[in-house]
Protein backbone atom coordinates (compact mmCIF):
# COMPACT_ATOMS: atom_id res chain seq x y z
CA UNK A 1 0.00 0.00 0.00
CA UNK A 2 2.87 2.49 0.87
CA UNK A 3 4.63 1.41 -2.60
CA UNK A 4 1.45 2.14 -4.46
CA UNK A 5 1.46 6.05 -2.46
CA UNK A 6 5.09 6.53 -3.42
CA UNK A 7 4.27 5.92 -6.79
CA UNK A 8 0.84 8.39 -7.00
CA UNK A 9 2.71 10.46 -4.86
CA UNK A 10 6.18 11.14 -7.77
CA UNK A 11 3.32 10.88 -10.64
CA UNK A 12 1.55 14.12 -9.03
CA UNK A 13 4.62 15.75 -8.95
CA UNK A 14 5.89 15.18 -12.39
CA UNK A 15 2.11 16.01 -13.48
CA UNK A 16 2.20 19.14 -11.60
CA UNK A 17 6.04 19.90 -12.39
CA UNK A 18 4.25 20.05 -16.54
CA UNK A 19 1.37 21.69 -15.64
CA UNK A 20 3.48 24.82 -14.02
CA UNK A 21 6.17 24.52 -16.99
CA UNK A 22 3.10 24.96 -19.67
CA UNK A 23 1.82 27.39 -17.80
CA UNK A 24 5.04 29.58 -17.58
CA UNK A 25 5.27 29.33 -21.15
CA UNK A 26 2.32 30.35 -22.02
CA UNK A 27 1.08 33.01 -19.18
CA UNK A 28 -0.99 35.16 -21.05
CA UNK A 29 -3.04 31.96 -22.68
CA UNK A 30 -3.42 30.70 -19.09
CA UNK A 31 -4.47 33.58 -17.40
CA UNK A 32 -7.00 34.13 -20.33
CA UNK A 33 -8.63 30.72 -19.62
CA UNK A 34 -8.40 30.77 -15.84
CA UNK A 35 -10.32 34.37 -15.79
CA UNK A 36 -13.13 33.00 -18.48
CA UNK A 37 -13.46 29.65 -16.27
CA UNK A 38 -13.86 32.23 -12.76
CA UNK A 39 -16.55 34.30 -14.87
CA UNK A 40 -18.15 31.16 -16.37
CA UNK A 41 -18.03 30.32 -12.21
CA UNK A 42 -20.10 33.51 -11.68
CA UNK A 43 -22.40 33.54 -14.26
CA UNK A 44 -23.87 30.03 -13.43
CA UNK A 45 -23.59 30.76 -9.93
CA UNK A 46 -25.78 33.99 -10.32
CA UNK A 47 -28.41 32.18 -12.30
CA UNK A 48 -28.51 29.12 -10.06
CA UNK A 49 -29.54 31.19 -7.68
CA UNK A 50 -31.61 33.75 -9.73
CA UNK A 51 -33.50 30.60 -11.23
CA UNK A 52 -34.03 28.97 -7.73
CA UNK A 53 -36.27 31.89 -6.32
CA UNK A 54 -37.60 32.08 -10.06
CA UNK A 55 -38.66 28.14 -9.77
CA UNK A 56 -40.03 28.46 -5.90
CA UNK A 57 -42.22 31.49 -6.84
CA UNK A 58 -43.83 30.27 -10.13
CA UNK A 59 -44.33 27.24 -7.37
CA UNK A 60 -45.99 29.39 -5.05
CA UNK A 61 -48.18 30.73 -7.51
CA UNK A 62 -49.58 27.89 -9.26
CA UNK A 63 -49.96 25.27 -5.78
CA UNK A 64 -50.70 28.13 -3.33
CA UNK A 65 -51.96 31.15 -4.80
CA UNK A 66 -54.00 30.04 -7.95
CA UNK A 67 -56.01 28.11 -4.92
CA UNK A 68 -56.65 31.29 -2.95
CA UNK A 69 -60.48 32.43 -3.71
CA UNK A 70 -60.82 35.16 -1.26
CA UNK A 71 -60.26 39.00 -2.37
CA UNK A 72 -59.25 39.65 1.05
CA UNK A 73 -56.06 38.33 0.47
CA UNK A 74 -53.14 39.61 -1.49
CA UNK A 75 -50.07 37.18 -2.50
CA UNK A 76 -46.92 38.15 -1.33
CA UNK A 77 -44.27 37.61 -3.55
CA UNK A 78 -41.57 34.75 -2.33
CA UNK A 79 -38.46 36.78 -0.54
CA UNK A 80 -40.08 40.10 -0.91
CA UNK A 81 -41.10 40.20 2.31
CA UNK A 82 -38.48 42.56 4.50
CA UNK A 83 -38.73 45.06 1.48
CA UNK A 84 -42.68 44.97 1.51
CA UNK A 85 -42.53 46.19 5.31
CA UNK A 86 -40.18 48.22 5.16
CA UNK A 87 -41.41 50.00 1.96
CA UNK A 88 -44.89 50.30 3.04
CA UNK A 89 -46.38 52.57 5.63
CA UNK A 90 -48.58 49.67 7.00
CA UNK A 91 -49.19 46.48 6.04
CA UNK A 92 -50.79 42.90 7.34
CA UNK A 93 -49.74 40.21 6.50
CA UNK A 94 -50.82 36.79 7.70
CA UNK A 95 -48.22 33.99 7.77
CA UNK A 96 -49.54 30.59 7.41
CA UNK A 97 -48.66 27.37 6.10
CA UNK A 98 -50.81 26.70 2.94
CA UNK A 99 -52.53 23.37 4.48
CA UNK A 100 -53.68 22.26 7.63
CA UNK A 101 -56.79 22.81 9.56
CA UNK A 102 -56.39 26.48 11.36
CA UNK A 103 -55.58 27.17 7.25
CA UNK A 104 -58.54 25.32 6.07
CA UNK A 105 -61.03 27.00 8.47
CA UNK A 106 -59.99 30.73 7.94
CA UNK A 107 -59.74 30.16 4.06
CA UNK A 108 -63.29 28.44 5.03
CA UNK A 109 -64.67 31.63 6.95
CA UNK A 110 -63.24 34.42 4.36
CA UNK A 111 -64.68 32.55 1.50
CA UNK A 112 -68.22 32.43 3.05
CA UNK A 113 -70.53 34.88 1.04
CA UNK A 114 -72.12 36.03 4.48
CA UNK A 115 -68.30 37.15 6.41
CA UNK A 116 -66.64 38.38 3.39
CA UNK A 117 -69.13 41.60 3.48
CA UNK A 118 -68.33 41.92 7.51
CA UNK A 119 -64.38 41.84 6.88
CA UNK A 120 -63.46 45.48 6.41
CA UNK A 121 -59.61 45.32 5.09
CA UNK A 122 -57.56 43.23 2.82
CA UNK A 123 -54.18 41.69 4.14
CA UNK A 124 -51.60 40.14 2.59
CA UNK A 125 -50.37 36.48 3.00
CA UNK A 126 -47.24 35.14 3.09
CA UNK A 127 -47.32 31.45 2.63
CA UNK A 128 -44.25 30.00 5.29
CA UNK A 129 -43.48 26.88 2.34
CA UNK A 130 -39.65 27.93 1.72
CA UNK A 131 -37.28 28.56 4.98
CA UNK A 132 -39.79 28.05 7.69
CA UNK A 133 -37.00 27.93 10.20
CA UNK A 134 -35.55 31.56 9.67
CA UNK A 135 -39.31 32.99 9.08
CA UNK A 136 -40.32 32.08 12.15
CA UNK A 137 -36.93 32.98 13.64
CA UNK A 138 -37.39 36.32 12.38
CA UNK A 139 -41.32 37.03 12.99
CA UNK A 140 -40.82 35.38 16.23
CA UNK A 141 -43.91 32.88 15.27
CA UNK A 142 -44.94 28.94 14.91
CA UNK A 143 -44.93 28.19 11.05
CA UNK A 144 -47.60 25.70 12.22
CA UNK A 145 -50.10 28.63 13.41
CA UNK A 146 -52.52 31.02 11.66
CA UNK A 147 -50.89 34.40 12.45
CA UNK A 148 -51.71 38.09 11.68
CA UNK A 149 -49.25 40.61 12.14
CA UNK A 150 -49.72 44.21 11.48
CA UNK A 151 -46.59 46.06 11.02
CA UNK A 152 -46.13 49.89 10.74
CA UNK A 153 -43.29 52.19 9.51
CA UNK A 154 -41.56 48.93 9.11
CA UNK A 155 -42.13 47.65 13.00
CA UNK A 156 -44.52 45.48 13.97
CA UNK A 157 -47.30 46.86 16.45
CA UNK A 158 -49.95 44.12 17.01
CA UNK A 159 -50.44 41.13 15.76
CA UNK A 160 -52.85 37.78 16.82
CA UNK A 161 -52.53 33.75 16.20
CA UNK A 162 -55.86 32.61 15.18
CA UNK A 163 -55.24 29.01 17.38
CA UNK A 164 -55.84 31.46 20.67
CA UNK A 165 -59.38 32.27 19.56
CA UNK A 166 -62.02 30.18 21.68
CA UNK A 167 -65.21 30.48 18.98
CA UNK A 168 -63.11 30.99 15.72
CA UNK A 169 -66.26 31.65 13.46
CA UNK A 170 -67.68 33.80 16.16
CA UNK A 171 -64.21 36.06 16.90
CA UNK A 172 -62.21 35.44 13.69
CA UNK A 173 -63.59 38.37 11.89
CA UNK A 174 -64.12 40.88 14.91
CA UNK A 175 -60.62 40.20 15.85
CA UNK A 176 -59.39 41.03 12.34
CA UNK A 177 -61.05 44.13 12.43
CA UNK A 178 -60.10 45.40 15.73
CA UNK A 179 -56.05 44.72 14.75
CA UNK A 180 -55.16 48.85 13.32
CA UNK A 181 -54.74 47.66 10.01
CA UNK A 182 -55.37 50.11 7.23
CA UNK A 183 -57.39 49.67 4.11
CA UNK A 184 -54.96 48.32 1.41
CA UNK A 185 -54.86 49.07 -2.43
CA UNK A 186 -54.54 45.71 -4.22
Amino acid sequence: MTRYLEVFKANAIIYWRKFINIVSENERRSLTILFSLVLATLIFSASAVYAQKSIRQDQLNELVFSSLKSDHLIPLEYQTIEQKIKQTKAISIMFSQPDGTSFENVMTILDDPNQKNMLNRKFYYYPIVYDSETIAQKYQLDPRQVTFIFFQNGKEKNRFVVESLKDLNNEFIPELNRLPMWKLNG
